[in-house]
């Protein structure tokens, strides 16, 4: 099947089955795009404070008077500081265990469509394979492009330009060893879900599948041009939508000081928050669906040159030996 047909064939099953696989895309990106709005709006407010814009101003203070204001804050108002921090607590939650178990259920679904199976029994498969899967995005959560940016942005807060510039080929090597690890570890995923694997065996059979299928370079790069293209909507839905969400919402707070100025912004980020969610979501959905396409091709290719040849009987050896002694 040719890179075309791959990526036909995942549309149409994203297309013809989207509402029984929606619901497995679109609840990882509406935890993902809360959590990331929050993540910008600290890292805004972070940088506005540091020392890099406001001269003379200690990082460590800052964070001694955001504390103070907070404390302040929970201490007067109690019902609305618990009602917080038990929606704080269920949104961690879902952003933690959530996506794990949805993407093992999304892969297993699509396997079996694949297959033109019923996909019934595919969220005990997410559960099923939860721990290997959380196991596997701890690992690779650890060369994101969320992490390198998190520590980036603290050395330079923190210790300024000159040390920044110091750690940055440092952070440069690990983003490019990040960029290979993530692409050796392609399969692994598939391999844990569809194979039942453990983690460490997932990686190296992924490993192996990479390196072999390595003369399939134009295949291999069409998928992670594919991947990027994810990435790159990934940080306009998930990191701009939430700052404009941000930015208008301050601007309408500054105009509207009523109830029915709260309540518009209020309904404005919601609606914006549930638009990037479906499209994160959906694209989601198309690109695991490419994924496990050529996952299972690449792997049937693999073990059908596993499969010895079957052995000649014995009257084809004498047949045979008959014909080279004529």
């Amino acid at each position: 099947m040719s890179v075309r047909d791959t990526v036909r064939k995942a549309w149409q099953i994203t297309q013809v089955h989207l509402k029984k696989l929606l619901w497995y895309g679109f609840i990882p990106a509406f935890f993902s795009t809360i959590v990331s709005s929050v993540y910008i709006a600290y890292q805004y407010s972070a940088f506005r404070n540091s020392a890099l814009f406001s001269p003379g101003r200690g990082q460590g203070q800052d964070v001694f008077k955001m504390a103070k204001k907070v404390w302040n804050v929970a201490s007067h108002y109690p019902k609305v500081t618990i009602a917080l921090i038990v929606i704080g607590v269920l949104i961690f939650l879902g952003y933690v265990i959530l996506p794990p178990i949805f993407r093992g259920v999304l892969i297993s679904a699509i396997n079996k469509i694949r297959k033109y199976e019923p996909i019934s029994g595919s969220m005990e498969v997410g559960v099923r394979h939860f721990f290997p899967m959380f196991e596997f995005a701890l690992l690779t959560g650890a060369f994101s492009i969320t992490t390198l940016f998190t520590e980036s942005s603290f050395i330079l807060r923190w210790w300024g330009e000159n040390v920044f510039f110091v750690t940055l080929p440092i952070l440069l090597f690990i983003a490019m060893a990040g960029l290979i690890i993530s692409f050796l570890f392609t399969y692994a995923e598939y391999f844990i879900v569809l194979k039942g694997k453990n983690i460490t065996k997932s990686i190296m059979e992924s490993t192996i599948l990479v390196i072999s299928n390595l003369r399939k370079t134009f295949l291999v790069f069409m998928l992670m041009v594919l991947i990027g293209v994810r990435i790159v909507l990934n940080v306009l839905l998930v990191l701009l939508i939430p700052m404009l969400v941000i930015g208008a919402a301050s601007y309408m707070a500054t105009i509207f000081f009523s109830t029915y100025g709260l309540a518009f912004i209020g309904i404005f980020a919601f609606a914006i928050l549930i638009v990037s969610s479906y499209l994160l979501g959906l694209f989601n959905i198309f690109a695991t669906a490419v994924w496990v396409l050529t996952f299972a091709q690449l792997h049937e290719k693999e073990e059908d040159k596993k499969v010895p040849e079957p052995e000649k009987t014995e009257t084809e050896k004498t047949h045979l030996t008959s014909e080279t002694a004529a």
